[in-house]
């Protein structure tokens, strides 16, 4: 650690892009298997490497593939319910004060849910848990004309707004299904005047920032290829749209070869408010905090710089601005 370096372990963590499924940990894969009747490896060792990545992920369509089995083991109202309340708990347990959990409705319907009793069941977790969070719904790229599926998830957004639900999402494998065949998507979103965060410019470069941005996106998920245009950067500063920064996931992906390469300098020097989050706390082997600290060490952040950061994350949070005021002094308090 650099001497300058310090440890972030006050209570005022944040995140705002963090997946119900990437993020079940061995113990709540235990708890869901028990649930659904599913046999898992008796080793937790084995079951973990299961559920995460390692230093030879190659790509983010590999790593998506981790998805598999915790998808597998949520398939009903119980299991979504424990779940997003395990998470939770966790969350508060690690010293967080806020998250904004995403998930997708479609990818839990095996049997015979409909996406409504999806969206309740992980809202009664959250609710159950005592954490303070909010749930963004995803949206799903998807090779199957899944149109009909997006729009319901959309519906589910305005249905649910400021009742537990703060956000539309659009997420998958963004260099196989890009962000141009989901206008429809973003044309209902406009409609409803629902918040939207898109994955975009993570595994495509800065055009599909641009596309996103053009879709109307209050907040983009990961975003950090937009430091591969000038023009792209010029946009999110002009139209002061944050970015969702998950940087471990970012290695696992190889879009960046260290946490030292990755580019957050350039984007707040390029006026960018960034915000650091986990994406996946258990495919990652991560959480926000560890997330923080990786670049405080790294980009020797100071004291003064993290908690800019924190702020910027309660900014770019989908919460009413009494909420955010609140969490700006929890932050300002702490730090």
């Amino acid at each position: 650690m650099n001497k300058t370096s310090f440890v972030f372990n006050q209570k005022c963590a944040v995140d705002l892009h963090l997946h119900l499924d990437g993020s079940v940990s061995v113990k709540s894969a235990r708890d869901l298997a028990e649930i659904e009747g599913i046999s898992l490896p008796k080793s937790d060792e084995e079951l973990f490497n299961l559920l995460s990545v390692g230093d030879d992920c190659r790509d983010l369509n590999e790593y998506l593939e981790k998805f598999a089995l915790p998808v597998s083991l949520l398939q009903s109202e119980k299991s979504l319910e424990k779940c997003a309340y395990n998470i939770c708990r966790e969350l508060l347990e690690e010293g967080f004060i806020y998250a904004e959990i995403r998930f997708a409705p479609q990818l839990h319907l095996q049997k015979e849910l409909t996406q409504k009793q999806v969206v309740e069941a992980v809202l009664r977790g959250v609710k159950n848990s005592g954490f303070k969070a909010n749930v963004i719904l995803c949206a799903m790229r998807s090779g199957e004309d899944n149109s009909l599926k997006n729009l319901e998830t959309a519906d589910l957004v305005k249905e649910f707004l400021n009742k537990g639900v703060c956000a539309l999402d659009l997420a998958g494998a963004e260099a196989l299904f890009p962000n141009e065949k989901y206008s429809y998507l973003f044309e209902r979103a406009r409609e409803y005047n629902v918040p939207v965060t898109i994955h975009s410019g993570e595994a495509l470069g800065a055009e599909s920032v641009e596309k996103a941005v053009e879709f109307g996106a209050k907040r983009l998920g990961h975003g950090v290829r937009s430091i591969e245009s000038e023009k792209t950067l010029k946009i999110l500063e002009e139209k002061k749209i944050p970015l969702e920064l998950c940087p471990t996931s970012n290695l696992n992906t190889n879009i960046f070869k260290d946490y030292g390469d990755f580019p957050l300098e350039k984007l707040i020097a390029s006026g960018i408010k960034v915000t650091v989050n986990s994406d996946n706390m258990t495919v990652s082997r991560t959480n926000a905090r560890k997330e923080m600290q990786h670049l405080i060490e790294t980009h020797n952040l100071s004291k003064e710089q993290v908690k800019a950061l924190l702020l910027n994350s309660v900014d770019a949070s989908f919460l009413s601005e009494k909420e955010k005021n609140d969490l700006r002094k929890i932050v300002e308090n702490s730090l």
